[in-house]
């Protein structure tokens, strides 16, 4: 028997013959979002647009790729390079090849060379900064499996180089390379049905799961409005303090009753709370409550500076100097975590805290590459 096309068939079918068209006529033709951002086309050449269709990463590319945990691989006179979702380069358009091999790691092809690069640059050795965990100096570069285990294999004219990929993040911990305790595992991107390709949240949902800061709420759902506890942000400072310092209390199973006494305990024993600071740990948690504790653990201290904290007093309108929490924020905004509740940087500090707005701060704490330049610019040299 035959079969007759359905109504949107036929319309994605005419979408499809129409699309080259109306970007040669000059109306860009923007195509499937992902990470609340959508490849777009104008004139034989590419970039993205935003859920409304403003074109937010300007169409300058002769191709790209769709955004995965915040990055997206672009392509520029036949070079390849990495960008995040403002536009800011991360890898220099100079790449004959980028393969993603997991952990912010690629690999690199410039001419007949081959290399490891890492999205993040780190010290060289000898006063200068690099992207190159191993040299663009191999004849050849892959990935493949020796007895059973999955390997780096570059080849080069002193022979061949084996390298376990599990061996990698402790060797990008060696390097120091920034957020190297936070490694984005390749493959794993979650599913949740409330966290859509076009909602703003979803890069930070996609990252929060992917860093295993958090979790769904069961039934493929990731609940980005619900509102958390102070004990749930407790629980993500001590996740957060025990990577950071490679200790193993994130990962031990949660056996404590009630649950989250165990970090509760975990973070009095680190000074990120004080003894009986909080009476009820059931409670919805204030934004203001968030960022003091999370700006006690060693991320919140030690990360650096992005934007000017003296512009960030004088510009966030609805935190003033002796409120509770004041410094933590004005520090956190300046670090490049917080963006505000609207274009004015209006934080809201007695707003509740939803699961959405946590996992933006997480991630951002975690992956040195997405800190947030309020006024524009580049990221620091260093981010550690």
């Amino acid at each position: 028997m035959r079969k007759t096309r359905t109504l949107p068939a036929l319309l994605l079918a005419l979408a499809l013959l129409l699309s080259p068209a109306l970007a040669a006529a000059g109306s860009p033709v923007i195509y499937g979002y992902r990470e609340g951002l959508a490849q777009a086309t104008q004139n034989g050449l590419w970039g993205f647009a935003n859920p409304a269709g403003e074109i937010v990463i300007h169409i300058q590319y002769d191709s790209v790729m769709d955004f995965s945990l915040g990055t997206a691989r672009v392509q520029k006179n036949g070079k390849m390079g990495l960008v995040r979702q403002d536009g800011l380069e991360l890898l220099p358009t100079e790449y004959d090849t980028l393969q993603d091999i997991g952990f912010g790691l690629y690999l690199a092809q410039q001419g007949d060379a081959w290399g490891v690069v890492s999205l993040l640059s780190f010290s060289d050795g000898a006063g200068g900064l690099t992207h190159e965990l191993y040299p663009i100096s191999y004849t050849s570069a892959s990935l493949t499996t020796i007895g059973g285990l999955e390997v780096l294999l570059l080849t080069g004219e002193q022979g061949n180089t084996v390298v376990p990929l599990t061996s990698l993040p402790q060797m990008m911990v060696a390097r120091q390379i920034p957020s190297a305790q936070f490694p984005l595992i390749k493959g794993r991107l979650p599913s949740f049905r409330d966290a859509g390709p076009r909602d703003w949240f979803t890069v930070w949902v996609d990252l929060a799961y992917n860093l295993g800061l958090m979790e769904g709420v069961g039934n493929g759902y990731f609940a980005p409005d619900q509102t958390l506890t102070v004990a749930e942000v407790i629980k993500l400072a001590a996740f957060l303090e025990s990577q950071a310092n490679e200790d193993d209390f994130h990962l031990q199973p949660i056996t404590s009753s009630p649950w989250y006494s165990s970090s509760v305990a975990y973070c009095i024993a680190t000074g990120i709370l004080s003894d009986r600071e909080f009476t009820d740990y059931e409670r919805p948690i204030t934004r203001a409550e968030m960022v003091q504790i999370l700006s006690r653990t060693t991320l919140g201290r030690r990360l650096p500076e992005v934007n000017s904290l003296r512009r960030v007093k004088l510009s966030v309108p609805d935190v003033r100097p002796g409120d509770y929490a004041a410094d933590a924020i004005y520090q956190f905004y300046s670090k490049g975590l917080l963006s505000g509740t609207d274009k004015n940087l209006t934080f809201n500090p007695n707003g509740q805290l939803t699961r959405a707005e946590a996992a933006a701060v997480v991630s951002r704490m975690a992956r040195a590459e997405q800190r947030v330049l309020l006024w524009g610019g580049s990221l620091p040299n260093t981010m550690i």
